[in-house]
């Protein structure tokens, strides 16, 4: 996937990440976790947002796809480029890892993908980042957990 993740010219690339949101249906206490990362966002400016799993908490949603949605709206309205990979508790019960994937790259700047067929599990992919004149120079992989249980 070719992401056009670039390394400032001062050789600096800064990633911001969030963790264990566990976002249900847009609650007060999600409504406080939107507020947090609005001013992360604000205050660091980052080149790259990586969300790194339990997004939401699929068994307290309503609707799972659209409180994933919900969830990275803040990042997704800000412009930065972002990525994500699931945890155990995004796709609890009968929720789909591929249909949250799908509801995820729908959203601007998303980066994320479901990755190859041929690797089991969803969000196994990587990212490049190039130097400031284009060239590779590292890349990111983002590895989707399998989930070995059902609740």
């Amino acid at each position: 996937m070719e992401s056009k993740l670039r390394f400032r010219k001062d050789g600096t690339f800064k990633i911001v990440q969030f963790t264990d949101l566990h976002w249900q249906n847009g609650e007060a206490e999600d409504l406080r976790t939107r507020r947090l990362m609005e001013r992360a966002l604000s205050e660091e400016k980052p080149d790259l947002v990586v969300f790194t799993g339990d997004i939401v908490f699929s068994l307290g949603c309503r609707d799972p796809y659209a409180s994933v949605a919900q969830a990275v709206a803040a990042v997704a309205e800000s412009g930065t480029p972002w990525a994500a990979v699931f945890g155990n508790h995004d796709s609890e019960g009968d929720v789909s890892r591929g249909r949250l994937m799908e509801t995820l790259t729908r959203q601007r700047g998303c980066l994320a993908s479901a990755g190859p067929e041929a690797v089991h599990g969803v969000g196994n992919y990587a990212l490049t980042i190039g130097g400031p004149n284009g060239e590779k120079r590292h890349a990111l992989y983002f590895f989707g957990l399998r989930q070995l249980f059902r609740a």
